[in-house]
C-alpha cells in the first residue's frame, strides 16, 4: 500500500548522529542523539525496494488495505542466553606476563561455552577450545586495587554475548565499550577477619541485570562456627532479589568431605567439585543431596596445566541443577565468580 511505501521510505531518510557507531550502540545509553528528518515526496528508488523486500519477514499484514505491522525483536538478557542451557564451559585467559612477573596482575578475561550431560567427566584444554563461543567475561577493575589487593580486589565482571568479529574461543582485548553487558558481577571490597565463631565482613558479590540494571541476587560466603577450627569445608551462600535463601554451594578444601579435592586440580586429582544444594525453606541448615556441581578441571599436560599454579588462570565446568529457574542459574554463575576470586585467583608466586 501507499501508507506502507511511504513509512520505509520516509524511515529511509532518517538520519542519526553519535559519537559512538551505531552498529555496536549499546542498548541502554544516557547520551542524546540529535536526530535530522526530512521528507521528500518521491517514488522509493530500486535500493529501497530490495530492502523492503529483504526486510518483509518482519512485516505482517492482516489485509489488503491493512498497514504493515512490524514485529517486536526481543532485547538479549542473561535469562534467555542461559535458557535450555544445562551448564557452562568457563575458560580463563593465560598470561605469560603473571607467570613470568610476581608482581604483574592483569585484569581477568573468561571464554563461556556450553556444556551439557552427554560430555565426558574428565574435560582436557582441547575440549575447551574446541566448543564454539556462547558468551565472553571481562573484568574491569583499578590498577592500584589489583597490584596491592590481588584476589580480594574490588571489580566488576560483565558477561557479554560475543560480537560479530569474534566467533571463537580465542581471547580479545579489554571491556567492550560499545556493547552493554548481559549480567554485571559486582564485587565490593571486603577486608574478612575472623573472630572466633564470627566472621567479620565475609566476601560478597552482587549480581545485577545488565539490560536494566536490576539486582537479580547477591552470593555471601558463609561462616561456619567451628571453621576457625575446621576451615576445609567452606560454604556460599545464594540469596534472590528479594532476599530469600534459595541455595548453598559446598565448597571442599584440602581434607573436607572425606579427602575428595585432595591435591585437585592437579595431574594426581584432575576435578576439584564444589556441590550445589537446594535450600529446604523449612530447614535451610539441612542440605540434603547436591543438585549439581561446579568444577575445576586440570588443563593437561601442557603450558596451561604446567604453569597453572603461578598463572591463576583455570578451565571451569558449571552446571545447573536439573530444572533450574532463571534465578537459580543466576545464583550458581554468580557463586562461581565470588568462588574463583576467594580460592582461584591467588598465584602461588604472589604468596608470602
Amino acid at each position: 500500500p501507499a501508507t506502507a511505501r511511504l513509512a520505509m521510505t520516509s524511515r529511509g531518510r532518517l538520519r542519526g548522529h553519535s559519537s559512538q557507531d551505531s552498529n555496536y550502540a549499546p542498548l541502554l545509553s544516557e547520551e542524546k542523539v540529535d536526530y535530522e528528518y526530512s521528507y521528500e515526496p518521491s517514488a522509493p528508488s530500486a535500493e529501497e525496494m530490495d530492502n523492503l523486500a529483504g526486510h518483509s519477514q518482519g512485516l505482517t499484514v492482516t489485509g489488503p488495505n491493512q498497514e504493515p505491522t512490524v514485529e517486536a525483536v526481543p532485547v538479549p538478557s542473561i535469562d534467555t542466553a542461559l535458557a535450555r542451557t544445562e551448564g557452562l564451559m568457563i575458560r580463563e585467559r593465560f598470561y605469560w606476563s603473571q607467570v613470568l612477573c610476581p608482581v604483574c596482575e592483569r585484569k581477568t578475561q573468561f571464554k563461556v561455552a556450553r556444556w551439557n550431560s552427554a560430555m565426558p567427566a574428565r574435560l582436557e584444554d582441547q575440549h575447551f577450545t574446541s566448543q564454539p563461543l556462547a558468551m565472553e567475561m571481562f573484568e574491569e577493575s583499578d590498577c592500584c586495587c589489583r597490584y596491592l589487593l590481588h584476589q580480594y580486589r574490588e571489580l566488576d565482571l560483565g558477561i557479554f554475548l560475543p560480537s560479530t568479529r569474534q566467533q571463537t574461543m580465542e581471547f580479545d582485548q579489554g571491556w567492550p565499550l560499545s556493547r552493554d553487558p548481559l549480567l554485571v558481577l559486582s564485587r565490593p571490597f571486603r577486608c574478612s577477619i575472623p573472630c572466633c565463631c564470627f566472621l567479620l565482613w565475609p566476601q560478597e558479590m552482587e549480581l545485577f541485570d545488565g539490560v536494566t540494571g536490576a539486582l537479580r541476587g547477591r552470593v555471601k560466603q558463609e561462616w561456619k562456627w567451628w571453621n576457625c577450627c575446621w576451615p576445609c569445608d567452606t560454604y556460599i551462600s545464594g540469596y534472590n532479589a528479594l532476599g530469600a535463601h534459595i541455595q548453598t554451594v559446598h565448597v571442599p578444601r584440602c581434607f573436607g568431605s572425606g579427602c575428595t579435592n585432595c591435591c585437585a586440580p592437579t595431574c594426581f586429582n584432575p576435578i576439584h567439585t564444589s556441590y550445589v544444594h537446594r535450600v529446604n525453606p523449612r530447614n535451610p541448615n539441612h542440605l540434603g543431596q547436591p543438585a549439581s556441581k561446579i568444577e575445576v578441571q586440570w588443563p593437561g599436560c601442557n603450558a596451561r596445566g604446567l604453569c597453572m599454579n603461578n598463572s591463576a588462570a583455570e578451565n571451569f565446568v558449571v552446571q545447573f541443577p536439573a530444572g533450574a529457574t532463571p534465578d537459580e542459574k543466576v545464583l550458581t554463575l554468580g557463586s562461581w565468580g565470588l568462588m574463583n576470586f576467594m580460592y582461584w585467583e591467588r598465584r602461588a608466586n604472589q604468596r608470602r
